[in-house]
């Protein structure tokens, strides 16, 4: 555990307990940019890399933390497209991580496809991995063994394994997680759904797990973590997320992208979507808002 974060984070979090039994107002608990919609894959379930926004100048960025940090949020997510492929002239990633310490972020996150090499002074790094070598290659292209080479080579030691849950790779789920707690430098999986946006309808049909799905999906990692997989959900935000009582869209988290700032993502304002959100995050940070031991256990496994 890195007791500095920790340290940082236990000063939030009592003041945000503080706030929560005085009936206070409390700041969002996550904040998000998304840099460029760049990136050099065309994985088939996102649509993301298929926009033609341009990127966001490294004043437009600092703008952008400014107003986020303005706002009480202590965590920070870097995203795109892919987000080391964006530049400003001689500017790129490691810059935006090092505005994001200036300007007082207590803990920053890069999620990224994993085909470039994992070196960022990020505090943690989530990696897309959708299956084992041969499903997670028909999904993203022919990426797995470079992926995992540059999990190998990385010396970050906070890597964590995003997989996007949908019915092309459902049935890795036990193996792959058997499979990568053996990588010494990951630190757990976190799951999600794919949500269909309507953008790809035959897409949408072909990957998108219906509610009666999810919910077999759900008790089988619920049973991986019983046995010990390094599942970095909590049992209560798994069986969230398929049931009732998830407020969506979730006013805790914002993102800045596309030149403006969403409550919650993209999305916001599209009930059709947000009725089958898969972004099991917000899940997680809905339960720890209300101090939810499990979560903030599942929470702690981040650091």
């Amino acid at each position: 555990m890195n007791l500095d974060v920790a340290s940082r984070g236990l000063r939030f979090g009592s003041s945000y307990l503080l706030r929560t039994a005085l009936r206070l107002p409390r700041p969002p608990l996550v904040g998000g940019i998304a840099l460029t919609d760049t990136c050099n894959l065309r994985c088939r379930h996102c649509s993301v890399g298929r926009n033609d926004f341009p990127e966001m100048s490294f004043a437009e960025v600092r703008r952008a933390l400014e107003r986020l940090r303005a706002m009480g949020i202590p965590v920070l997510y870097i995203e795109g497209g892919e987000p080391f492929m964006w530049r400003d002239g001689e500017r790129g990633l490691e810059d935006v991580v090092a505005l994001a310490r200036q300007l007082g972020f207590l803990y920053t996150i890069v999620y990224t496809n994993g085909t470039f090499p994992l070196s960022t002074g990020a505090d943690a790094v989530f990696v897309s991995l959708d299956g084992l070598g041969a499903t997670h290659d028909a999904l993203r292209g022919h990426t797995y063994d470079l992926i995992l080479n540059n999990i190998l080579a990385s010396r970050h030691p906070r890597i964590l394994i995003n997989y996007t849950i949908n019915r092309r790779n459902e049935a890795d789920i036990e193996e792959f997680s058997y499979q990568l707690p053996k990588i010494a430098n990951v630190r757990g999986t976190f799951f999600y759904f794919y949500t269909p946006d309507g953008r790809q309808p035959q897409t949408d049909s072909e990957l998108n797990l219906e509610l009666p799905e999810r919910r077999r999906v759900v008790e089988r990692i619920i049973a991986l973590k019983r046995a010990g997989r390094r599942i970095l959900n909590s049992s209560a935000g798994l069986r969230l997320a398929v049931g009732e009582g998830w407020k969506k869209p979730e006013s805790l988290g914002y993102l800045f992208a596309e030149g403006r700032l969403y409550e919650c993502c993209r999305h916001v304002g599209k009930p059709a979507i947000c009725e089958v959100c898969g972004y099991l995050g917000f899940a997680e940070l809905h339960l720890l808002a209300r101090l939810d031991p499990g979560a903030i256990v599942s929470a702690l496994g981040y650091l």
